[in-house]
């Protein structure tokens, strides 16, 4: 098989791995509530990271500098466990179509950041594109508004931004604070650095809650929000951003909210309506006037 043939392969693989877990956690939340979601997600990927961190350490060892340890808690536990929490209570509090517009706007803020601490020259258009996309999602509450009461929250789309801004800290940070350890160690330090900090969440959640409750079908959602979104879809990532230009890996990010969204509307039924739509491509011309004029 040609090698590019491959590679553009296993980034459809992670387009469908994070574009389902959208449709995952909306199936999950009929049965178990946030709090106990984010714990077991955090728990199912920390367990598969641990494995696949010592196979690769055994090969190429890690520089555990007290320098280095604390970059990968700052990056791990920041941008993976508190992005994971916000996505988590924001998904269960808004819809599938709104949540993943706004996920779309994190290219924005990755270089709002990076402008911010001195790797990106802030001008005219980048400015102009944050505020398009950002009327994107003003228009998106337009669409909460006409949904009606089991649409979308103006709580739950805040709780999804600040999941974008977590990973757009993440990311910008990572860029000038590169970590010698990799990706994967910054996965695993984040996974298991988080669940250490949410096992108090997770007795106050789970004390009270009936587990025998629970369908295999919720479970089997728990697994794959915790192994193919957290785990399978990341480690993908950082194996074709080592092969393909950063820019060129954002332009794929961009089908992740078309996938989700249209994966919501056949399989939940979501309802994509004229301003939901309005809202999208006023949010992807925002992102493409930053992308190409900035």
């Amino acid at each position: 098989m040609n090698p590019s043939y491959s590679l553009y392969l296993l980034i459809g693989v992670m387009l469908l791995c994070w574009s389902g877990n959208y449709i995952a956690a909306k199936i999950v939340f009929r049965e178990l509530p946030a709090a106990l979601v984010i714990c077991l997600r955090t728990m199912v990927s920390a367990a598969l990271m641990i494995p696949i961190y010592w196979r690769q350490s055994r090969n190429s060892p890690s520089v555990w500098t007290g320098r280095e340890f604390w970059l990968l808690v700052g990056l791990g536990v920041g941008g993976i466990t508190l992005n994971q929490f916000f996505w988590t209570f924001g998904v269960a509090r808004t819809t599938v179509v709104h949540s993943s517009m706004i996920m779309g706007t994190t290219p924005l803020w990755v270089l709002l950041i990076a402008g911010a601490i001195g790797l990106e020259r802030i001008t005219m258009p980048k400015v102009a594109g944050i505020f398009i996309a950002l009327a994107g999602v003003a228009l998106l509450q337009f669409a909460r508004v006409k949904s009606g009461a089991n649409g979308p929250t103006v709580l739950g789309d805040f709780l999804v931004l600040l999941c974008a801004l977590a990973l757009a800290a993440m990311t910008a940070l990572g860029k000038r604070h590169k970590p010698q350890s990799g990706g994967i160690a910054v996965n695993a330090v984040g996974y298991v650095v988080g669940t250490l900090l949410l096992l108090p969440l997770f007795w106050q959640a789970a004390r009270n809650f009936d587990f025998s409750r629970v369908s295999a079908g919720a479970w089997a959602g728990v697994f794959y929000m915790g192994a193919f979104s957290s785990v399978t879809g990341y480690l993908i990532y950082y194996y074709a951003l080592a092969r393909i230009p950063a820019s060129r890996m954002a332009a794929f990010q961009y089908l992740q909210p078309v996938f989700a969204s249209l994966m919501a509307v056949v399989i939940l039924g979501e309802h994509l309506g004229a301003s939901a739509l309005a809202a999208g491509a006023i949010i992807f011309t925002g992102v493409f006037v930053t992308e190409r004029f900035g």
